[in-house]
């Protein structure tokens, strides 16, 4: 289909330009045709009768014909393609439901959307990719999920970062224990949470190799905490939990 509509594209460029490469001009029962830039010698242009396309040689006029046809059938191809990039793309009802859902719940991820919104996976997809298409949110991969943001605001990739971490309940509570109470250590936030301390260093070494928070060696203890840029969006509110 592609290269039928560039075909389709190139022959009807070449027929457009045809009448400015070529001129017609009627002599004693027979027509001369001459380079459009300039008038071989001994043929006098001036007082040349002008020539109906109906006074046109066959093929002239079947060419002009064919020209008209290809044209029509070049624009039924690209009307679709043009109403689809006028036709507003939150027109939708369920593609604009999934924006604002992702507006006020920046790192969302799809089958959360399904869920929340009641609606089918497929159709989660196919609105997410029309969305993402024309620019109104983007998704970025974060570990096993694909999650949504939308455009209009400047998400730094530290908030990304956070926003997505804090979707997870036991990674929420982590960060905003460490942010309360700076230096906790693996054994504090297993005895506070009541996890092991394999979770426990398992959720740590995804926080810093985020550089989400640090830590310091404490003898055969760990402390950690909040890296100041990620304390500064939680205490100012940047990030909702």
């Amino acid at each position: 289909m592609k290269f039928l509509t560039g075909a389709v594209i190139v022959l009807s460029a070449l027929l457009l330009i045809s009448p400015l490469l070529l001129q017609a001009t009627s002599g004693s029962g027979s027509y001369v045709v001459t380079p459009g830039s300039g008038i071989p010698s001994g043929v006098v242009a001036v007082n040349a009768p002008i020539v109906s396309f109906w006074q046109l040689p066959l093929w002239v006029q079947v060419a002009g014909a064919l020209d008209g046809i290809l044209i029509a059938f070049g624009l039924m191809n690209a009307a679709p393609l043009i109403i689809g990039k006028i036709q507003n793309v939150l027109d939708n009802s369920n593609r604009l439901s999934i924006f604002n859902y992702v507006k006020s719940n920046p790192g969302c991820t799809p089958s959360e959307i399904s869920s929340r919104q009641n609606m089918k996976n497929g159709t989660v997809k196919y609105h997410v990719q029309m969305l993402e298409s024309q620019g109104k949110i983007i998704l970025k991969r974060m570990g096993k999920y694909t999650r949504l943001f939308n455009t209009s605001k400047a998400n730094t990739e530290q908030e990304k970062m956070v926003l997505a971490y804090i979707k997870n309940e036991t990674s929420r509570n982590l960060l905003c224990a460490i942010l309360e109470e700076p230096g906790l250590t693996n054994q504090r936030l297993a005895e506070r949470f009541g996890l092991d301390k394999s979770s426990i260093h398992w959720h740590m070494e995804r926080f810093l190799n985020d550089r989400l928070v640090t830590v310091e060696q404490d003898g055969r203890f760990k402390k950690y905490y909040i890296e100041p840029g990620v304390g500064k969006l939680l205490n100012n509110g940047q990030v909702m939990f």
